[in-house]
Protein backbone atom coordinates (compact mmCIF):
# COMPACT_ATOMS: atom_id res chain seq x y z
CA UNK A 1 0.00 0.00 0.00
CA UNK A 2 1.14 3.75 -0.59
CA UNK A 3 1.55 5.65 2.43
CA UNK A 4 -0.06 8.98 3.10
CA UNK A 5 2.90 11.53 2.81
CA UNK A 6 2.69 14.90 6.10
CA UNK A 7 5.33 17.45 4.86
CA UNK A 8 5.66 18.18 9.17
CA UNK A 9 7.14 14.80 10.36
CA UNK A 10 9.99 15.29 8.20
CA UNK A 11 11.03 18.06 10.99
CA UNK A 12 10.11 15.89 13.52
CA UNK A 13 12.18 13.54 15.92
CA UNK A 14 9.93 10.23 16.85
CA UNK A 15 10.72 7.38 19.11
CA UNK A 16 8.98 3.71 18.82
CA UNK A 17 9.08 1.01 20.99
CA UNK A 18 9.00 -2.25 20.07
CA UNK A 19 10.42 -1.72 16.28
CA UNK A 20 12.03 -4.05 15.56
CA UNK A 21 9.18 -6.47 13.72
CA UNK A 22 5.37 -6.83 13.08
CA UNK A 23 3.40 -3.51 13.55
CA UNK A 24 6.37 -1.70 15.18
CA UNK A 25 8.77 -2.25 12.00
CA UNK A 26 5.94 -1.12 9.81
CA UNK A 27 5.87 2.34 11.93
CA UNK A 28 9.52 2.83 12.08
CA UNK A 29 9.38 2.53 8.31
CA UNK A 30 6.86 4.72 7.68
CA UNK A 31 8.55 7.22 9.77
CA UNK A 32 11.73 7.12 8.24
CA UNK A 33 10.01 7.35 4.45
CA UNK A 34 8.70 10.38 5.68
CA UNK A 35 11.95 11.78 6.71
CA UNK A 36 11.12 11.84 10.44
CA UNK A 37 13.95 10.80 12.87
CA UNK A 38 13.80 7.61 14.53
CA UNK A 39 14.85 5.96 17.74
CA UNK A 40 13.17 2.40 18.54
CA UNK A 41 13.84 0.31 21.08
CA UNK A 42 13.39 -3.69 21.27
CA UNK A 43 14.56 -6.84 22.94
CA UNK A 44 16.18 -8.27 19.56
CA UNK A 45 19.32 -7.38 19.40
CA UNK A 46 19.82 -9.31 15.88
CA UNK A 47 16.52 -8.02 14.07
CA UNK A 48 16.85 -4.28 15.28
CA UNK A 49 20.26 -4.08 14.27
CA UNK A 50 19.40 -5.17 10.96
CA UNK A 51 16.49 -2.83 10.41
CA UNK A 52 18.49 0.10 11.35
CA UNK A 53 21.29 -1.02 9.23
CA UNK A 54 19.03 -1.24 6.29
CA UNK A 55 17.40 1.90 7.02
CA UNK A 56 20.38 3.93 7.21
CA UNK A 57 21.67 2.44 4.14
CA UNK A 58 19.02 4.35 2.23
CA UNK A 59 19.56 7.70 3.77
CA UNK A 60 17.74 7.63 6.90
CA UNK A 61 18.22 8.83 10.08
CA UNK A 62 17.43 5.84 12.11
CA UNK A 63 19.20 4.39 15.91
CA UNK A 64 18.34 1.35 17.61
CA UNK A 65 18.74 0.40 20.96
CA UNK A 66 18.25 -2.95 22.61
CA UNK A 67 16.41 -2.82 25.92
CA UNK A 68 14.17 -4.81 27.42
CA UNK A 69 11.23 -2.69 28.46
CA UNK A 70 10.55 -4.64 31.58
CA UNK A 71 13.31 -2.56 33.04
CA UNK A 72 12.53 0.48 33.94
CA UNK A 73 15.72 2.38 34.72
CA UNK A 74 17.35 0.70 31.68
CA UNK A 75 14.93 2.09 29.30
CA UNK A 76 14.61 5.62 30.45
CA UNK A 77 18.58 5.86 30.58
CA UNK A 78 17.98 4.47 26.81
CA UNK A 79 16.04 6.93 25.96
CA UNK A 80 17.70 9.91 27.30
CA UNK A 81 21.14 8.40 25.28
CA UNK A 82 18.81 8.80 22.44
CA UNK A 83 17.30 12.14 22.98
CA UNK A 84 21.15 13.16 23.27
CA UNK A 85 22.23 12.28 19.96
CA UNK A 86 18.73 12.81 17.96
CA UNK A 87 17.44 16.02 20.22
CA UNK A 88 14.35 15.45 22.19
CA UNK A 89 11.27 13.39 21.15
CA UNK A 90 8.29 15.19 19.67
CA UNK A 91 6.23 11.93 19.15
CA UNK A 92 6.29 8.89 20.65
CA UNK A 93 4.25 5.07 19.67
CA UNK A 94 4.31 2.95 22.67
CA UNK A 95 3.87 -0.05 20.26
CA UNK A 96 5.51 -2.83 22.14
CA UNK A 97 3.41 -6.05 23.30
CA UNK A 98 3.28 -9.33 23.10
CA UNK A 99 0.06 -11.58 22.81
CA UNK A 100 1.34 -14.72 24.56
CA UNK A 101 -1.16 -17.12 25.04
CA UNK A 102 -2.14 -18.75 28.29
CA UNK A 103 -4.83 -20.91 30.28
CA UNK A 104 -6.78 -19.04 33.18
CA UNK A 105 -6.41 -21.57 35.62
CA UNK A 106 -2.48 -21.77 34.67
CA UNK A 107 -1.80 -17.74 35.52
CA UNK A 108 0.63 -17.33 38.65
CA UNK A 109 0.92 -13.92 40.39
CA UNK A 110 4.54 -14.04 38.32
CA UNK A 111 3.23 -15.12 35.26
CA UNK A 112 0.57 -12.05 35.67
CA UNK A 113 2.89 -9.30 36.62
CA UNK A 114 4.97 -10.22 33.73
CA UNK A 115 2.48 -9.54 31.46
CA UNK A 116 1.36 -6.48 32.61
CA UNK A 117 5.14 -5.66 32.68
CA UNK A 118 5.42 -6.18 28.98
CA UNK A 119 2.11 -4.85 27.71
CA UNK A 120 0.81 -2.26 29.56
CA UNK A 121 3.42 -0.60 32.53
CA UNK A 122 5.92 0.32 30.23
CA UNK A 123 3.49 2.96 28.32
CA UNK A 124 3.27 4.57 31.66
CA UNK A 125 7.09 5.03 32.36
CA UNK A 126 8.35 5.99 28.47
CA UNK A 127 5.57 8.39 27.98
CA UNK A 128 6.61 10.30 31.49
CA UNK A 129 10.40 9.83 30.26
CA UNK A 130 9.50 11.75 26.50
CA UNK A 131 7.45 14.11 28.11
CA UNK A 132 9.91 16.93 29.46
CA UNK A 133 11.62 16.91 25.97
CA UNK A 134 8.08 17.31 24.37
CA UNK A 135 6.90 20.18 26.84
CA UNK A 136 10.34 22.07 26.01
CA UNK A 137 9.31 21.99 22.44
CA UNK A 138 6.00 23.30 23.09
CA UNK A 139 4.23 20.02 22.51
CA UNK A 140 4.04 16.58 20.81
CA UNK A 141 2.12 13.17 20.57
CA UNK A 142 2.21 9.81 22.22
CA UNK A 143 0.47 7.09 19.83
CA UNK A 144 -0.30 3.58 22.19
CA UNK A 145 -1.01 0.63 20.65
CA UNK A 146 -3.87 -1.02 22.04
CA UNK A 147 -6.29 -4.32 20.79
CA UNK A 148 -9.58 -5.09 19.88
CA UNK A 149 -9.06 -8.75 21.81
CA UNK A 150 -10.59 -6.98 25.09
CA UNK A 151 -13.28 -5.45 23.18
CA UNK A 152 -13.92 -9.48 21.73
CA UNK A 153 -13.59 -10.84 24.97
CA UNK A 154 -11.05 -12.89 23.34
CA UNK A 155 -10.04 -16.39 25.38
CA UNK A 156 -6.98 -17.54 26.00
CA UNK A 157 -4.75 -14.34 26.70
CA UNK A 158 -6.74 -12.66 30.11
CA UNK A 159 -3.42 -10.72 30.77
CA UNK A 160 -2.96 -9.65 27.44
CA UNK A 161 -6.30 -8.33 27.24
CA UNK A 162 -6.69 -7.33 30.74
CA UNK A 163 -3.51 -4.85 29.84
CA UNK A 164 -5.12 -3.68 26.62
CA UNK A 165 -8.04 -2.82 27.90
CA UNK A 166 -6.45 -0.74 30.73
CA UNK A 167 -4.51 1.40 28.04
CA UNK A 168 -7.69 3.24 26.72
CA UNK A 169 -7.92 4.73 30.46
CA UNK A 170 -4.50 5.89 30.21
CA UNK A 171 -4.72 7.40 27.26
CA UNK A 172 -8.10 9.18 28.33
CA UNK A 173 -6.35 10.26 31.67
CA UNK A 174 -2.68 11.36 29.99
CA UNK A 175 -4.26 13.18 27.60
CA UNK A 176 -5.96 15.10 30.10
CA UNK A 177 -2.72 15.29 31.97
CA UNK A 178 -0.46 16.72 28.95
CA UNK A 179 -2.56 18.83 27.51
CA UNK A 180 -2.43 22.05 28.89
CA UNK A 181 1.29 21.38 27.55
CA UNK A 182 0.15 21.23 23.64
CA UNK A 183 0.68 16.85 23.82
CA UNK A 184 -1.86 15.05 22.30
CA UNK A 185 -2.41 11.20 23.31
CA UNK A 186 -4.30 8.87 21.74
CA UNK A 187 -4.39 5.29 20.95
CA UNK A 188 -4.60 3.19 17.65
CA UNK A 189 -6.49 -0.09 18.26
CA UNK A 190 -5.81 -2.73 15.58
CA UNK A 191 -7.49 -5.87 14.61
CA UNK A 192 -6.23 -9.25 13.66
CA UNK A 193 -2.99 -7.96 11.43
CA UNK A 194 -1.05 -9.67 9.09
CA UNK A 195 2.15 -9.97 10.47
CA UNK A 196 4.92 -12.43 9.65
CA UNK A 197 4.72 -13.92 13.46
CA UNK A 198 0.52 -13.69 13.40
CA UNK A 199 1.21 -15.66 10.37
CA UNK A 200 3.28 -18.43 11.48
CA UNK A 201 1.40 -18.92 15.12
CA UNK A 202 -2.08 -18.52 14.82
CA UNK A 203 -3.02 -18.67 11.05
CA UNK A 204 -5.43 -21.51 10.21
CA UNK A 205 -7.57 -21.80 6.92
CA UNK A 206 -10.43 -21.96 9.81
CA UNK A 207 -9.70 -19.04 11.56
CA UNK A 208 -9.14 -16.43 8.51
CA UNK A 209 -12.48 -17.83 7.16
CA UNK A 210 -14.20 -16.90 10.21
CA UNK A 211 -12.59 -13.68 10.22
CA UNK A 212 -13.62 -12.34 7.11
CA UNK A 213 -17.10 -13.00 8.10
CA UNK A 214 -16.76 -10.80 10.79
CA UNK A 215 -14.63 -7.68 8.72
CA UNK A 216 -16.81 -5.63 6.94
CA UNK A 217 -14.34 -5.24 4.94
CA UNK A 218 -13.17 -8.24 3.28
CA UNK A 219 -8.88 -8.94 3.06
CA UNK A 220 -5.90 -8.53 5.10
CA UNK A 221 -5.20 -6.28 7.35
CA UNK A 222 -1.40 -5.23 6.60
CA UNK A 223 1.22 -3.62 9.29
CA UNK A 224 0.91 -0.68 7.20
CA UNK A 225 -2.39 -0.28 7.92
CA UNK A 226 -1.86 0.73 11.21
CA UNK A 227 1.26 2.65 10.74
CA UNK A 228 -0.78 5.10 8.11
CA UNK A 229 -2.87 5.40 11.52
CA UNK A 230 -0.11 6.68 13.52
CA UNK A 231 1.61 8.61 10.77
CA UNK A 232 -1.89 10.83 10.74
CA UNK A 233 -2.29 11.23 14.53
CA UNK A 234 1.68 11.78 15.08
CA UNK A 235 1.07 14.76 12.36
CA UNK A 236 -0.19 18.23 12.51
CA UNK A 237 -3.19 16.94 10.42
CA UNK A 238 -4.24 15.66 13.72
CA UNK A 239 -3.38 18.21 15.60
CA UNK A 240 -7.12 18.69 17.31
CA UNK A 241 -7.34 14.95 17.69
CA UNK A 242 -6.50 13.66 21.42
CA UNK A 243 -7.97 11.51 24.39
CA UNK A 244 -9.16 9.16 21.41
CA UNK A 245 -9.60 5.42 20.43
CA UNK A 246 -8.55 4.95 17.01
CA UNK A 247 -9.73 1.51 15.32
CA UNK A 248 -8.31 -0.20 12.55
CA UNK A 249 -9.69 -3.50 12.62
CA UNK A 250 -11.42 -3.40 9.15
CA UNK A 251 -15.48 -3.33 10.81
CA UNK A 252 -15.29 -5.76 12.83
CA UNK A 253 -16.04 -4.44 16.68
Amino acid sequence: MTLPHFPDLSSRTALVTGGAEGIGRAIVEAFATQGTAVAFLDRNVELGEALAADLVATGAQVVFRAVDLREIGATQEAIRALAANLGPFSICVNNAGHDERHRFDEVTETYWDDRLAVNLRPMMFVSQAVAPGMRALGGGAIVNLGSTSWMQGASGLIAYTTAKSAVIGFTRSLARELGPDGIRVNCVTPGWVMTERQRKTWWTPEKWAAAQVRQSIKGEILPEDIAAMVLFLSSGAARRCTGQNYIVDAGVV
